[in-house]
């Protein structure tokens, strides 16, 4: 999808929308990585701070995960994403026991 600068939706809202119809195409499928913040900023043409933003906004809406170090990877699909505020903070009690045995299994090799 090409950026119009002139439109009046926002350079970042543009990229947005882009990002969200190449996941609903399954051009980025759900678990892929999507292209680094550079990448994606060279191909819209915009600054990385455009995506960036665009980038953030999807992760607030589940969209979207970061691991850092790892790059940014297809949570869900648009609609698909747990919007229940129990159901995310489960999740992430779910991620904090397993970084906890990581962690825990790393130190006791380390004392050995």
């Amino acid at each position: 999808m090409a950026i119009d600068p002139n439109s009046a939706v926002s350079l970042s809202a543009q990229v947005k929308a882009d990002i969200l119809a190449r996941i609903r195409s399954g051009e980025y499928a759900v678990g892929e990585k999507i292209p680094s913040l550079r990448s994606l900023a060279a191909q819209h043409a915009v600054a990385e701070l455009t995506v960036h933003a665009a980038v953030k906004e999807l992760q607030y809406e589940g969209v979207l995960e970061s691991a850092s170090g790892r790059g940014t990877f297809v949570r869900a699909l648009p609609g698909d994403a747990p919007t229940d505020l129990a159901a995310t903070v489960e999740e992430l009690r779910r991620e904090v026991a397993e970084l906890r045995e990581r962690v825990a299994a790393v130190e006791e090799t380390q004392h050995r």
